[in-house]
């Protein structure tokens, strides 16, 4: 496997910029995936390094081998990328070892040996004995195994995977995602994951990318992008977060929702505050000193609640573990234990 370094790469089409001066990175092992809304780049970033686009302007290179510089490129079938497009995309006139065996190089290896390499495949798939069938006689997460099977049975340096479990429903989803990714890693394989999914992100990268509109706004770790966002932008994209208004003050502190005495501060500079849901705890302790409000909505999902919160003026959202232990309706009392991560609004200067 190997490397990808790309550099201030830019791709159009017509007056439409897609890709804007986008520059990444991946170490040779590792799994990305590249989240963002639909229609932010992801896919043409993808087509681009699988040699599917020619960019514009800007490198890319696996390992030392530059593969695009501007009109310079190594066309696709000599990058050896493995690509699962959405939905698999098997040939239904094959059936399924045909369709494992297809992108294999005939000249370079002996039938046996390319009836071996699928038997591998196959196994590392768990699909042994399903080698006869036709891809309408799989299911839709078989069909997506075997489109990785398809993927690796060429060797590749890289795999790029579109959005593979979009059409699958969320426990099949959740499962295949898991198998996929532990195979991947048992094959040490680099692999690039397309997903608007902020939770599939999460869980199945080494690095993730935000993505909109066509440039990288944050790249690192899942705890690093979650923990650490670098705006509310990105931290919205991986995961649930409240916005509240803020002041940096002149002694060092930050007056907000949960932190209004100011005292005689003087205001350096207004912006934003982003707290996620599980910093917040709630209690019964209605201490004069404490920040209150009342419970307006609980949504419950077995293993956790989000709690909906009428706190002056705000509603705040408030995950709590299960079993639940409040009502809608209950007073609380509301405390935020997490990190201060404030965002100045570019445009608030000094106050007057």
């Amino acid at each position: 496997m190997t490397s990808l370094e790309i550099k201030n790469l830019d791709v159009s089409f017509g007056a439409r910029k897609v890709l804007d001066n986008l520059s990444f990175s991946l170490n040779s092992g590792e799994i990305a995936a590249l989240l963002g809304p639909s229609g932010c780049g992801k896919t043409t970033l993808l087509r681009s390094i699988a040699g599917l686009i020619q960019p514009d302007t800007g490198t890319i290179r696996f390992g030392k081998q530059l593969v695009s510089l501007s009109s310079l490129s190594l066309p696709a079938h000599k990058r050896k990328i493995g690509y699962v497009p959405q939905e698999g995309a098997l040939f239904p006139h094959l059936n399924i070892a045909e369709n494992i065996a297809f992108g294999i190089d005939r000249s370079a290896f002996t039938k046996e040996q390319i009836k071996q390499t699928v038997k591998e495949m196959l196994v590392l798939i768990d699909l042994v004995g399903l080698d006869n069938r036709m891809p309408n006689e799989l299911s839709g997460g078989q069909q997506t195994r075997v489109a990785l099977a398809r993927a690796l049975a060429v060797k590749p340096a890289m795999i790029l995977l579109d959005e593979p479990f979009s059409a699958l429903d969320a426990h099949l989803r959740a499962e295949l995602r898991t198998d996929v990714i532990n195979l991947l890693r048992s094959q040490k394989t680099t692999a690039i994951l397309v997903t608007h999914d902020r939770e599939e992100a999460l869980v199945s990268s080494d690095v993730i990318a935000l993505m909109r509109d066509g440039k990288i706004m944050q790249q690192g770790s899942p705890e690093q992008v979650y923990s650490f966002p670098t705006s509310a932008t990105t931290a919205m994209s991986t995961g649930d977060t409240l916005v509240l208004q803020a002041k940096r003050l002149s002694n060092g502190d930050t007056s907000y929702l949960f932190n209004s005495n100011q005292s005689d501060s003087k205001v350096l500079e207004s912006g934003e505050i982003i707290i996620r849901p599980e910093e917040i705890k709630i209690s019964r302790d209605l201490s004069s000193d404490k920040v209150k409000g009342e419970i307006t909505k609980i949504d419950f999902y077995g293993h956790d609640a989000m709690v909906e919160i009428s706190v002056a003026n705000e509603l705040v959202q408030v995950r709590i573990p299960g079993p639940l232990s409040f009502v809608a309706g209950e007073k609380v009392s509301l405390e935020h234990v997490g990190p201060i991560r404030f965002f100045a609004k570019a445009d608030s200067g000094p106050a007057q």
